[in-house]
């Protein structure tokens, strides 16, 4: 009971520092199989953590389980041998998971930067990450990947209550490089951004699973301003709900803004073809048609509605506008698969809107 209480208060928590753009996906893989598999590898091929073994460790991973309100005996953490600067959280069910963290990655950082990262990884524990699976990749679940990148850096925060840390941490991940060949200026680190200012995000960019180091070391700067979860005995002054908005314009600067662009451009289509399917369901378009469709989508693309059905009869118009709307509704759902009905069924409601004069 004492267990599901307090995992019960870690999900309390991680609704307040959970990121805007970061929103539960209702697909969920059986992950358990799998951790159980990892688990039987760990256990032979890597060093766990625990108080008789790795005392130093265990107190980072205690601090980091204390501070998320997460039971510490729910974490099965392991040491593996490897170069590679990594960490992986893998859920053993609903309550218990097994975290891996490369000893290449713990020989770079000090203890207060290691909760920060087994915080990370309780964090996506925590908010069911891992029990998450999109049915195929697409722009939509990248995008949400990378706002779960910002939800688990905040609990990373949070579990070591050092913004100091948890940005030693990330110049570190990001370089390589250990303390003697850094000197931890955060403007500077997070000035780096100014480069790339000088050119546009592609389409390219919004491929990436994780966001740029940079920007999460920016949003981690704002997180710690919060109004609402207290950081090393200190409360910000700024909502949640600003800094959100901070880190999502950021993240369109430098990532997400060709995406979200192209997902709008086939939404207006769909919304276009489907009010033009509206105006001639009754087999003729009126003067009145024309000029409700012109105020709401422009001369330019009635002109050319006009002209590409120009000299059809009835049937030939509807096959015609069936198929773009068709079309535009296989493009957002290439696009957008978890969302494409919502999506839809807005679009749709606008058009009856606009139909009914409201």
């Amino acid at each position: 009971m004492q267990n599901q209480r307090s995992l019960s208060d870690a999900k309390n928590l991680a609704k307040i520092y959970r990121y805007t753009d970061d929103t539960p996906q209702k697909t969920i893989k059986n992950s358990i199989q799998a951790a159980q598999q990892i688990k039987r590898v760990l256990s032979t091929n890597g060093l766990q953590i625990t108080s008789a073994l790795t005392p130093k460790l265990y107190e980072s991973l205690s601090t980091a389980c204390e501070n998320l309100k997460t039971p510490v005996e729910s974490v099965l953490a392991y040491v593996s041998p490897s170069a590679e600067l990594q960490a992986q959280c893998f859920e053993a069910d609903d309550d218990n998971c097994v975290i891996n963290i490369s000893s290449g990655l713990i020989n770079l950082l000090h203890a207060d930067e290691i909760t920060f990262v087994i915080g990370h990884e309780i964090g996506h524990h925590i908010l069911r990450h891992n029990q998450e699976g999109d049915t195929q990749a697409s722009v939509e679940s990248l995008m949400n990947q990378r706002a779960k990148e910002i939800s688990v850096d905040r609990a990373g925060l949070i579990a070591c209550q050092s913004l100091e840390s948890s940005l030693r941490a990330t110049m570190k991940v990001l370089s390589g490089l250990p303390d003697e060949f850094i000197r931890f200026d955060t403007s500077n680190f997070i000035n780096q951004l100014r480069d790339a200012d000088q050119q546009d995000a592609t389409l390219e960019d919004s491929l990436a699973t994780h966001p740029s180091l940079i920007l999460r070391a920016r949003a981690l700067l704002w997180f710690s301003m919060n109004d609402e979860i207290m950081l090393g005995d200190k409360l910000g002054s700024l909502s949640l709900k600003k800094i959100n908005d901070w880190v999502r314009k950021d993240l369109d600067r430098y990532i997400d803004k060709p995406a979200r662009k192209k997902i709008l451009t086939i939404e207006s289509d769909l919304y276009f073809w489907t009010c033009s399917k509206t105006a001639t369901l009754e087999g003729k378009f009126t003067r009145e048609d024309r000029r409700n469709l012109t105020l709401e989508f422009g001369e330019d693309n009635v002109k050319k509605l006009i002209t590409a059905i120009e000299g059809m009869n009835i049937d030939e118009v509807s096959e015609f506008l069936n198929y773009k709307i068709s079309e535009s509704c296989e493009e957002l759902a290439q696009l957008v698969p978890n969302s494409v009905n919502q999506r839809i069924e807005n679009i749709d409601q606008k058009v009856f809107n606009l139909k009914a004069g409201r």
